[in-house]
């Protein structure tokens, strides 16, 4: 059975595939849909888009750059299965969550998106052979597999959450 260990990606990359179970990535997808549907609305909501530290994403900004971060993920898997020789570059996710109007939305509505965004992603993935996982792209001047975007979708959304955990629910009680 392969291992996380054996994907091809930047180094950065495996703190986040640290923060995930699983090995095969359909069922790590999954078992993510299942965290992402379990979010508490009513907690999220009740931090009324307040940051943890001046100068931070509110709750809603950091829905938000989980949702376009996931669909810029899927576009470079999109990408490199499909053979483009277009340059990928990366993006500025705070040039993102300050031109995204997040905090003009609700809570309840971000989630609804993320819901979507990762059964869309789900599916992306089960459409894809082994072959097509394996396929190695270039981001930047880092190459990187298509399996290994994959669980960086999964560990980068689990490495928030933590953060919602960490440093956002305890605002509740201050």
């Amino acid at each position: 059975m392969n291992t996380k260990a054996d994907l091809v990606a930047p180094s950065y990359y495996y703190d986040f595939f640290n923060l995930i179970e699983e090995n095969e990535i359909n069922l790590a997808l999954s078992n993510s849909l299942h965290t992402i549907k379990r979010l508490d609305v009513q907690k999220l909501s009740a931090l009324k888009q307040r940051a943890y530290f001046p100068g931070k994403w509110t709750v809603n900004e950091l829905l938000q750059h989980l949702i376009d971060t996931e669909r810029i993920f899927n576009y470079r898997v999109l990408h490199i299965v499909r053979k483009d020789e277009n340059a990928l570059l990366g993006f500025d996710e705070n040039a993102y969550a300050a031109n995204s109007y997040a905090n003009e939305r609700e809570i309840s509505d971000l989630i609804d998106e993320l819901i979507l965004v990762r059964e869309s992603t789900t599916t992306l993935f089960k459409s894809l052979n082994k072959i097509q996982l394996k396929t190695i792209g270039k981001i930047g001047d880092n190459e990187v597999s298509v399996e290994a975007i994959g669980f960086c979708t999964i560990g980068h959304q689990l490495h928030h959450f933590d953060i919602l955990k960490e440093r956002y629910f305890p605002l509740l009680d201050s």
